[in-house]
């Protein structure tokens, strides 16, 4: 049996203490780096300003509202096909692009798609997978608990036999004034081709004003970008409802449209 002496417990202690501020440090700068990453991230509430005079409506953390706030968006406003080309529709004025690629090589992910892939994501982030629901095409609900597919197989089933019209159906009705992100701008005339956006955020004044962003995905099937308003439908990019029915009606005239809420 070894007993440390003099000098050499000295350098034993000396050595601990050396190694376990090499581990704090390491673990500061690991924490450091995170939070820069972090607090860098873009999203839509924190790169999209409210107007002056108005300010962002805050959301239940879990709940579906808040979940959209977060969204990231990419660095750049380029928004890419399914086919991995860029899409350069000329009345398009592209305030932000959502950074969730798309998940398949074909032309699924449209409009009403996206709006359901970002319910589904909701749920698989927030390990809520046994209360997903999406439509079939009369507005049915399907719960992926009873599927027996796939996260993805179960996307892709509806997205290729569900669209803007299984959206109407199967969701519920609400007034404007109770609209939040999340919900949806439904257009569709019988059944046919028609268009869904989505709100992704919403701003309010001292007056009660609201004003919201406004996004979609298109055909053929393409990244998700938030639309920002010009003058005539809103203040600072954002839309008043009542502006984004007029933008509705000026470039995508699927048919009146109604609010929708999963």
């Amino acid at each position: 049996m070894y007993e440390f002496t003099g000098h050499i417990a000295n350098n034993f202690s000396a050595g601990l203490m050396f190694i376990s501020y090499k581990h704090t440090l390491l673990l500061f700068s690991l924490t450091l780096s995170f939070s820069l990453a972090f607090a860098q991230q873009k999203s839509i509430s924190n790169s999209i300003p409210a107007p002056n005079g108005y300010t962002r409506k805050e959301y239940p953390a879990g709940s579906f509202s808040h979940w959209v706030q977060s969204l990231p968006v990419k660095k750049e406003k380029t928004i890419l096909q399914f086919d991995g080309t860029l899409c350069t529709y000329e009345f398009y004025n592209n305030f932000a692009v959502v950074d969730i690629p798309l998940l398949f090589k074909s032309d699924l992910e449209q409009c009403a798609d996206f709006c359901m892939r970002f319910w589904a994501e909701y749920h698989k982030t927030n390990n809520k997978l046994d209360s997903l629901y999406l439509f079939d095409y009369s507005g049915n609900k399907k719960l992926f608990r009873q599927s027996n597919q796939s996260f993805r197989e179960f996307l892709k089933q509806a997205f290729a036999y569900s669209n803007s019209y299984s959206i109407k159906k199967g969701c519920r009705e609400i007034p404007a004034d109770l609209s939040a992100p999340g919900d949806m701008v439904v257009q569709n005339k019988t059944g046919g081709i028609g268009h869904v956006s989505m709100i992704v955020d919403v701003c309010e004044s001292k007056e009660g004003k609201r004003l919201y962003l406004i996004g979609y995905s298109f055909m053929p099937a393409q990244e998700f970008h938030i639309e920002k308003a010009d003058d005539k439908y809103g203040v600072g990019g954002w839309f008043t409802i009542e502006g984004y029915f007029e933008y509705l009606s000026d470039y995508l005239d699927f048919g009146e449209p109604v609010l929708r809420r999963f």
